[in-house]
């Protein structure tokens, strides 16, 4: 039998307890401390449904990849999400969502992608908007910086059309900021209906649908005219990624999926990314060591997928971020058949568990990347270092680590996204030649992760405004 303490029914008492710890910003640590406290794999009721939680990475392993075909989203992320997404690779299983892998795979596995001159057109973008900032204010705050970075530069590369957030002025009325105002509030209501899980329906309202409509409506128009440039260019990459979608609203509904995981994700690593940077001097020391060794400190030069190859430090680095920030810390899959799972059962935990149709598992990357048992007693520090001990292949291969997933429904913008992560932060330390906390509330020194605060959308970054002092070269 597997632990729980949860005594109301449906869940409600855990459900009240985890929008507390998200009201006060340490929803993922509750879940690390209830791992700490009844083991790697317990069970409980959430959200109406019999949920298995698990950061046991043999566990993890059998989900994704082992029995992959006896766990699917079931309707789920439909119910939640439906209303923005629609039926895209985010919200499909089956048939559905082998067809959507295999269209947009076709697009994101390409040689060299993404291209480095959209990623340096957007990098140039956003450091104008770095200097006015520091201009007007000694300070930057990065988390409205990078969100608009990340969907400008997603846009360009996977429509052909920019939403240009970067350098349209505030008032603006473009398609693009229409878009994101609109994506990004719909966003905040579908974060809610993820927790209530089957109880979604509860969180709705006339606002939620008009931000969907709104949000939809001008990624279609973003298409038309995408479409429109396409014909006097004569190139047409888009215009072939939408004949084999076969019509504007599938279209519409895979770009909203590819535009949510693309957007979302890499700007809340990249939020952690500078967190971290501005709190850990000698590790930024290391990366300007590192970067400037390969590309000396002309910050005209920008960086070739050689160079970013060449740069070790930079990528342990990255993987650290991804190991303690993790863009979603909590995943889950539905259970369609009965079956069991390696671990969790018994008197010690080390015997297999019997999972019945209909069970939610959910598995805490944020619980089992800060996991003692795989990384040691000093897990929850910040040490790119210990990439050289056990090397990355290593940790993915046996899921002590997976934050792109894993197994066939691996995310296909691992590749987008890290090479946007390296590109980035190279390009940052070959520009600043120091970063700072600029925050009266935030900590530096060893013990800054004991004070931080999350903000748990449907990915998750730093709680607020990331303020930073940036020194030029």
């Amino acid at each position: 039998m597997l632990p729980s303490s949860w005594k109301l029914p449906l869940g409600i008492d855990k459900l009240l307890k985890s929008l507390e710890a998200e009201k006060e910003r340490i929803f993922p640590i509750l879940s690390l401390e209830e791992h700490e406290r009844y083991g790697d794999t317990y069970g409980q009721y959430s959200g109406g449904l019999f949920t298995i939680l698990t950061r046991d990475s043999r566990n993890i392993a059998s989900l994704l990849s082992d029995q992959f075909s006896n766990f699917d989203y079931g309707n789920l992320r439909q119910v939640c999400h439906g209303c923005l997404l629609g039926n895209g690779i985010f919200t499909e299983n089956g048939e559905d969502w082998k067809r959507s892998r295999r269209l947009l795979a076709s697009e994101l596995q390409k040689p060299k992608f993404p291209p480095s001159h959209i990623l340096e057109s957007h990098f140039q973008d956003m450091l104008q908007a770095i200097t006015l900032s520091m201009e007007l204010s000694r300070r930057v705050n990065f988390r409205s910086v990078f969100y608009d970075y990340t969907l400008d530069t997603a846009t360009d590369i996977f429509l052909g059309v920019s939403t240009d957030l970067l350098t349209a002025q505030p008032s603006s009325n473009s398609e693009g900021r229409r878009f994101s105002q609109a994506f990004n509030k719909a966003l905040q209501w579908l974060t809610t209906r993820e927790r209530f899980k089957m109880f979604a329906w509860l969180v709705t309202g006339p606002e939620l649908w008009a931000l969907c409509k709104t949000a939809r409506g001008s990624l279609e128009n973003m298409i038309v005219e995408a479409q429109r440039q396409e014909i006097e260019s004569n190139f047409k990459p888009f215009t072939n990624f939408l004949g084999q979608t076969g019509s504007l609203d599938k279209a519409r509904d895979e770009l909203m999926n590819l535009l949510f995981a693309a957007r979302d994700t890499s700007a809340s690593l990249l939020c952690w990314i500078i967190w971290v940077l501005a709190r850990e001097p000698s590790v930024f020391a290391k990366l300007e060591e590192d970067i400037l060794s390969i590309l000396d400190d002309d910050f005209n030069i920008s960086p070739t997928d050689t160079d970013l190859t060449r740069m070790r430090y930079l990528e342990d680095f990255i993987y650290e971020c991804l190991r303690l920030f993790p863009a979603v810390p909590l995943n889950g899959r539905m259970c369609n058949t009965t079956t069991t799972l390696p671990a969790g059962g018994g008197g010690s935990g080390e015997e297999p568990i019997l999972v019945p149709k209909g069970t939610l598992i959910c598995f805490s990357t944020f619980a089992c990347h800060r996991s003692t048992k795989y990384y040691g007693q000093d897990a929850m520090d910040f040490r790119p270092e210990r990439w050289r001990e056990v090397d990355v292949k290593t940790r993915l291969h046996d899921y002590t680590f997976h934050p792109f997933i894993g197994g066939p429904r691996k995310c296909l913008g691992e590749r987008f996204a890290m090479k946007l992560m390296k590109y980035t932060v190279c390009r940052l330390v070959q520009c600043f030649s120091a970063i700072e906390v600029d925050d009266i509330n935030s900590q530096d020194g060893s013990r800054w992760q004991d004070n931080i605060k999350f903000h748990i959308g449907l990915t998750m970054s730093p709680d607020g405004d990331v303020y930073v002092k940036l020194t030029g070269r």
